[in-house]
């Protein structure tokens, strides 16, 4: 078979997927030109499930503009027609089918919490949206909150502080929204309604507006009742962007992205006899008015512009917004004397933050004695300003009452007699300078260095509230951090690399330190990595493999009868990642990862105890996906899969073992028409009961939802 022919046969499958109307097209911080659009609709496919995508440029791995086979990186990449094929309208569950990274969302991190690596929480993740990051609050991430104005998500795993600063020893995502191309238009719509009262209404489309404009707009909303009491949720999102390109050599992007949620406030199920059966799993035990509510507002303005013929200015300048407030009754526990669930501490939190920022860089593209080299030099600085309100010095923690198991009254939130009030202000300035490099050693090898150092200035207010008396601290941190890898390709279809590199993760949220925490520095991480990369069956298959070893120092612990924290701990791990994506068929698409981990403290303390060999909790040994597309007629896609994840403990103590769990998704999709696609979807088939995301605190668990169903219409031209 002609690759001609091939790639005919794949645009014809491509037909069958139910987000039909294109293929990615990556913004991350760099313009991708028509070519290369219309060369990623030529070998998408079958929905993007079982696509190549080795071949693909990323911003996740770096600003260089490599390519999964060129950088010495585990890096993958979760395409538009992916996430449509599987219905995964949640940033989270999109994320989590990726090799080696499984869910602990909890409302109080804002559902959003991964672990991969051995690394679990905000703390060792950076997430960017369009290249850019909103610096965490309290491990708080709350955007983006629906896929539906996303072309791709990008996932590199293990370090990458040399990216995008600290915080990103275990994994970096980046979320590539849609955005208008000059030359191109589309339109997209869908509904759907399921289980659990779910409704969802979607539309988005772009166009050239005239011969230097074009402009993208994307919405969704959605409801849902849920399956516990009480559990209300919903969300609205809106994306626009505006392309200004007068010449070949100038784009400016205009971009606002804006999401209300509504998240449920339901926080997880107490346990009782160390089980939590489906009787009372329904049961909310938070207020009645129970609250939890994001709302964050991103613009942004990108400019690329050919200086010269082999120079390219790249800036992204941006205002972002982000306010999260919660008022709840958040800790359960059954106590076996009385056979009633104990409840304690409301806590009422707002944060109010704001950065204002902006990132540029040269990319330099020369020759270093002979070899081709690529040069990316930049700059970033940010300015985050914040107001932290609660309750804590107003009475939140004192609040505790009892329930029975079943019929109790929830009562309601004391807002008016326990109030939420401003208790402190910070003012962080952080400034990096960077640096990523790729020298072309012969045509087989290439060497990719990278290095960046942080500087972080945090400003502090305490208010006089509470019986404390007015207090102010400042204080700083910085690192530098590298990465140096080689990369030999003996053939085009195959890669084999070997990297060193180093991060740097804070020891609490920067933007929120206390005055106990400012004289730590931050932790240090250093990774190792080899791997290899390659393509079969004349390009319809592609599979990583991926060996690591991390090290991460200077955790903060306390020494047996000793009242003072240090900054001795230690913890690591090691693993093997695999990832596997084939069309051994005209008909049908595979799409398969893996990964083994090996976590473990090494030197750590709780309690007066040593912890060392205890794995971190919420951490899994190993994780597995699998999903099929199979076309068995003309019109007619059917599509089915799993997500395994392995037992993990619930605390550091590995006292408390939450069970491994497996849930199973299936999808049928028609194609009525061109334009027009049916699908029916189900998801957690099996109804596992054993379904468990994270523990909220001990003894009180998080759960999935259980079995659902789904109808959608999809329609676009």
């Amino acid at each position: 078979m002609t690759t001609k022919t091939f790639s005919k046969l794949l645009c014809k499958r491509l037909r069958l997927a139910p987000g039909v109307a294109i293929a990615s097209f990556g913004f991350a911080g760099d313009v991708i030109g028509a070519e290369d659009a219309i060369q990623e609709i030529v070998v998408s496919g079958q929905g993007g499930v079982g696509s190549i995508r080795l071949n693909e440029k990323n911003g996740a791995g770096g600003r260089l503009n490599l390519t999964g086979f060129d950088s010495p990186a585990s890096i993958d990449i979760i395409s538009r027609d992916e996430i449509a094929t599987k219905g995964d309208y949640g940033a989270l569950d999109a994320v989590t089918r990726s090799t080696g990274i499984s869910a602990s969302a909890s409302p109080g991190n804002g559902g959003t919490s991964i672990s991969s690596r051995g690394f679990n929480g905000h703390g060792s993740t950076v997430y960017t949206y369009d290249g850019t990051r909103l610096y965490i609050v309290a491990g708080t991430v709350t955007f983006p909150a629906d896929t539906w104005t996303l072309d791709r998500v990008e996932v590199l795993r293990g370090a990458g502080s040399v990216i995008n600063g600290v915080g990103a020893l275990g994994t970096t995502i980046n979320y590539v929204p849609k955005a208008p191309i000059l030359g191109y238009s589309d339109f997209e719509a869908m509904i759907a309604g399921g289980s659990f009262g779910m409704r969802r209404a979607a539309l988005g489309g772009g166009t050239q507006i005239s011969d230097n404009w074009a402009f993208r707009l994307d919405g969704s909303h959605q409801e849902k009742d849920g399956y516990a009491d009480r559990a209300e949720e919903g969300r609205d999102v809106i994306a626009g962007s505006l392309l200004y390109q007068p010449s070949e050599d100038l784009s400016i992007r205009f971009s606002v992205d804006y999401a209300e949620v509504d998240a449920a406030p339901y926080w997880g199920t107490p346990l009782i006899n160390g089980e939590a059966n489906n009787s009372h799993r329904q049961n909310n035990y938070n207020f009645t008015d129970g609250k939890v509510e994001y709302e964050d507002t991103w613009s942004r303005i990108h400019v690329e512009w050919n200086v010269a013929e082999n120079i390219t200015f790249r800036s992204d300048t941006y205002l972002l917004d982000a306010v999260r407030e919660w008022q709840n009754l958040e800790e359960y526990s059954y106590n076996s004397e009385t056979s009633l669930i104990d409840r304690a501490y409301y806590l009422g939190i707002i944060h109010d933050e704001e950065q204002i920022g902006s990132r540029f860089d040269f990319l330099i593209e020369s020759q270093l004695a002979g070899m081709d080299n690529r040069l990316s030099l930049g700059a970033e600085i940010n300015d985050i300003e914040l107001n932290y309100l609660n309750n804590f010095s107003t009475g939140g923690f004192g609040v505790s009452d009892s329930v029975p198991v079943f019929d109790f009254t929830p009562g309601t939130l004391p807002q008016t007699t326990i109030p939420t009030i401003l208790d402190y202000q910070t003012d962080t300035r952080q400034f990096a300078l960077f640096i990523d490099d790729v020298i072309q050693l012969n045509e087989s090898l290439s060497l990719v260095l990278g290095g960046r150092y942080d500087d972080i200035d945090y400003d502090r207010f305490d208010l006089a509230i509470g019986g404390n008396s007015a207090s102010a601290f400042t204080t700083d941190f910085s690192e530098f951090t590298w990465r140096a890898g080689l990369v030999y390709q003996p053939t085009e279809q195959v890669s084999i690399y070997a990297q060193t590199s180093t991060a740097a993760d804070p020891v609490t949220s920067p933007i929120s330190i206390s005055s106990s925490k400012k004289d730590f520095d931050l932790a240090t991480g250093r990774q190792y990595e080899v791997g290899v990369k390659l393509q079969f069956l004349q390009g319809r298959g592609e599979y990583t493999l991926a060996y690591f070893d991390i090290e991460k120092e200077d955790i903060l612990t306390r020494l047996p009868a000793s009242a003072i924290t240090e900054q001795i701990g230690q913890q690591s791990s090691d693993g093997v990642e695999f990832t596997l994506r084939v069309n051994p068929t005209e008909t049908l698409s595979i799409d398969f990862n893996a990964a083994w981990i090996n976590a473990e403290f090494d030197e750590f303390y709780s309690g007066g105890v040593s912890l060392a060999g205890n794995t971190p909790r919420n951490v899994p040994e190993q994780t597995i996906n699998m999903w099929l597309n199979w076309s068995p007629i003309t019109n007619v896609q059917v599509g089915g899969g799993f997500r395994y994840v392995d037992s993990r403990f619930a605390n550091d103590g590995n006292s408390e073992k939450m069970p491994e769990y497996t849930v199973f998704d299936a999808s049928a999709n028609w194609m009525v028409s061109d334009n027009l696609t049916v699908t029916a979807r189900a998801r957690n088939l099996t109804d596992a009961e054993d379904y468990v995301i994270a523990p909220y605190v001990p003894n009180q668990w998080i759960f999935g939802d259980p079995r659902a169903y789904e109808l959608s219409l999809r329609y676009s031209f």
